[in-house]
C-alpha cells in the first residue's frame, strides 16, 4: 500500500514551519525591545539604561575603569583596566538574562527583561 502526501498536507506542513518561525521572531523580538541593562560594581548598581539606547558609560571598578557600551540594542564591555580583559573578548550581548563579569573589577554588566525584577535563582 503506497502512502502518498495529498497537496492539503503539504500546505499545512508550510504554515506550521511558518508559524513556529513567526513565533520565535516575535519573542525575541518583544524580549529584545523591552530590556534593561544593569550595571553593578562590587554587588551594588551603579547605572541603569534601556538596552535599545545608545550610550558610553564610563564605570569605576575596584581595579580600575571600564567602559561599557550600548548600541543596536546590544551591550559590550568595550575597555577595561584588568590584566587579562577576558570581559572585553566576552563581545557583544543582546538577549536577556546574558552577563558580562570583570572579575578583576568586580562589576557584572547584565541584560534583564524590564519587568524583570531581580535574579531568578542563586547558586553558592
Amino acid at each position: 500500500m503506497r502512502q502518498y502526501i495529498t497537496a492539503a498536507d503539504k500546505i499545512l506542513m508550510v504554515v506550521s514551519a511558518c508559524l513556529i518561525v513567526a513565533s520565535y521572531v516575535f519573542a525575541n523580538a518583544v524580549a529584545v525591545q523591552g530590556s534593561v541593562v544593569v550595571i553593578q560594581v562590587d554587588g551594588v548598581t551603579v547605572h541603569k539604561a534601556l538596552l535599545s539606547e545608545t550610550q558610553r558609560i564610563t564605570v569605576k571598578g575596584v581595579h580600575g575603569e571600564l567602559i561599557v557600551e550600548t548600541r543596536e540594542r546590544k551591550v559590550a564591555i568595550t575597555q577595561a583596566d584588568c590584566p587579562n580583559h577576558i570581559c572585553v573578548k566576552t563581545g557583544w550581548r543582546s538577549r536577556s538574562g546574558e552577563v558580562i563579569v570583570c572579575v578583576p573589577n568586580k562589576a557584572l554588566v547584565r541584560i534583564i527583561a524590564a519587568d524583570q525584577k531581580g535574579v531568578r535563582a542563586t547558586t553558592g
